[in-house]
């Protein structure tokens, strides 16, 4: 979806004499975090609220992805967590806690409803200035169901209908039917200016969230943020600046860290996290160490198209048996990491262990390759630094199941680029995936992973299957509420089971997150349970008693 130019005449118009609007604009003209003019004041300053201070250095080992930063292409994990700081949707999810709060609306919404009236938020303006207005969430929703501009997320928002404008901050969405993520759900789409032609968010961000980027360095790994200091939503910046450092090397994460270089670190090398926390400085406090389950997982998907090694069953269980999971935990992971007992996430109420569990036996492997006639594959991995290490170790698994494999290790979108455009071009593929952004209930799994058009259909290629039919009868059946309560809950057990049997893709492990915090820097940020940072609340130690 394209429009035209956005044009300052039509705000101007709507909102003539609107001081916050106003002071936003002089304050963008000046090019700085604040004002000295006292008719021109932060949000922070005008309601004594912390002032945004000092600067905040991160260090990740998880790449920038080469999907670029904008909400309407966006899917990699690090790319997608330095646009959680950007943009906003009309609630906000915050993957470090999995908490959902109030975004542009100014409150949250009840998920039996399928009429909403969305109050927007007092003070809301987009980085250039202009304020939010009902056009605008129309205008997203809109570009966001346009498949010209091939929304991310577009199948998790087949319940929304239409949107209209019912006063000057007010806007009603009518939905199809009732999602128990409501909340989850519209946090998805982010709010841009109307007008905006998606394509140009590339290149110029423009949002209503606490940060704005200020410089990217892609061949330096750097991205830098400033504090939007007329932010009035639940997430204010309390940093001046932020730079994210992207490094590779496992020592110097560590070392970094040690130092007090870089204030965090996301996530620890699993095998320098003994060896920090035996250190003095968590001895002594200044350096807080956790390891939190999350929902993270690096999948095993599999090229279903006719006449390829897989598209037969008994590869893909030859491929999970072959793969030693206990062994990986170990030597990769420093035993941080869960084990898969079902697609289900670990910890979802009311789910058993699927009925299928896939235990490392090289030499059933190799009679099931042997009966599928596959003496050789190639294998992409997508490039973080875990991925590629599950990826190495299975190539040596794979071996000794009488397997040459032949690996190749891409950034994370071009991975994902592969598996569309070059069906013979892989076989398997490693995949990362981190569900933090999007939600945790099993509907928004299925719908997001299992039944996706832009998985199940575009790369996996599963075509007509059965199960695939099945998964997406019981989401039909769902939303039309044939199958609720109890009997809801029996379908999607019995299609955990069918997916652990038939094996369309699958986790190999779930990840855990594993976080450093220097905490004389760095203070009120919760362990995290996502592998994307967000900033959230993190706050300067000399800011505290102000927050308080």
């Amino acid at each position: 979806m394209t429009g035209p130019a956005r044009t300052t005449s039509r705000r101007a118009f709507l909102t003539a004499g609107a001081s916050l609007g106003a002071l936003a604009l002089a304050t963008t003209a000046a090019g700085c975090q604040s004002s000295p003019n006292p008719d021109h004041l932060s949000v922070a300053e005008k309601f004594n609220l912390p002032v945004p201070t000092g600067h905040l250095d991160v260090i990740l080992s998880a790449p920038l992805g080469s999907d670029g930063l904008s909400p309407f292409t966006t899917r990699s994990l690090q790319n997608t967590a330095a646009l959680w700081h950007v943009y906003e949707g009309l609630a906000i999810m915050d993957p470090t806690t999995g908490t959902t709060k109030p975004g542009l609306s100014q409150k949250l919404f009840d998920p039996a409803d399928v009429v909403i009236d969305v109050f927007l938020r007092d003070g809301a303006i987009f980085h250039d200035g202009m304020p939010v207005t009902p056009a605008d969430v129309i205008y997203s929703f809109e570009a966001a169901l346009d498949d010209n501009n091939h929304f991310p997320h577009r199948e998790l928002l087949d319940f929304f209908d239409h949107a209209v404008q019912v006063a000057d901050n007010i806007v009603q969405l009518r939905f199809k039917y009732s999602t128990p993520e409501i909340n989850e759900r519209l946090s998805l789409v982010k709010i841009i200016p109307e007008g905006t032609d998606p394509s140009t968010l590339l290149e110029a961000p423009n949002g209503t969230g606490p940060w704005r980027i200020s410089k990217r360095d892609t061949a330096g790994g750097t991205l830098t943020f400033e504090a939007f200091d007329q932010y009035s939503g639940v997430f204010p910046a309390l940093y001046e600046t932020m730079t994210w450092h992207i490094e590779h090397s496992e020592s110097a994460i560590a070392d970094a860290v040690m130092d007090g270089s870089m204030q965090v670190a996301l996530p620890v090398p699993p095998t320098k996290y003994r060896e920090l926390a035996k250190s003095p400085r968590v001895k002594n406090g200044t350096l807080h160490l956790a390891s939190q389950p999350s929902r993270a997982a690096v999948y095993a998907m599999f090229n279903h198209d006719e006449g390829r090694p897989f598209s037969a069953i008994e590869a893909r269980r030859a491929f999970m048996k072959a793969f030693d999971s206990q062994e990986c935990a170990k030597k990769v992971f420093a035993e941080h990491v869960d084990p898969v007992t079902s697609p289900m996430y670990p910890g979802t109420p009311k789910f058993k262990p699927a009925s299928r569990a896939y235990t490392h036996d090289p030499h059933e492997a190799r009679e099931l390759f042997a009966r599928a006639e596959i003496s050789t594959l190639r294998l992409l991995a997508s490039n973080e630094p875990w991925t590629r290490a599950v990826a190495e170790f299975l190539k040596s698994n794979l071996k000794e199941a009488g397997i040459e494999t032949e690996l190749e290790i891409l950034p994370w979108w071009d991975a994902v680029k592969r598996m569309e455009e070059d069906s013979d071009g892989w076989d398997a593929s490693l995949v990362s995936l981190d569900p933090a952004f999007t939600g945790f209930h099993p509907d928004t799994l299925l719908r997001s992973l299992y039944a996706s058009p832009f998985w199940a259909d575009s790369r996996l290629r599963l075509g007509e299957s059965e199960l695939l039919a099945e998964i997406r009868d019981v989401l039909d059946r769902s939303t039309r509420l044939d199958l609720v309560g109890d009997d809801l809950q029996r379908a999607w057990q019995k299609l955990m089971n069918r997916i652990a049997t038939e094996l369309p893709l699958y986790p190999l492990m779930w990840l855990r997150a594993l976080s450093a915090i220097d905490t004389a820097k760095v203070a009120d940020l919760p362990d995290t349970r996502s592998l994307g940072f967000i900033a959230s609340t993190a706050t300067p130690p000399s800011q505290m008693e102000k927050k308080r």
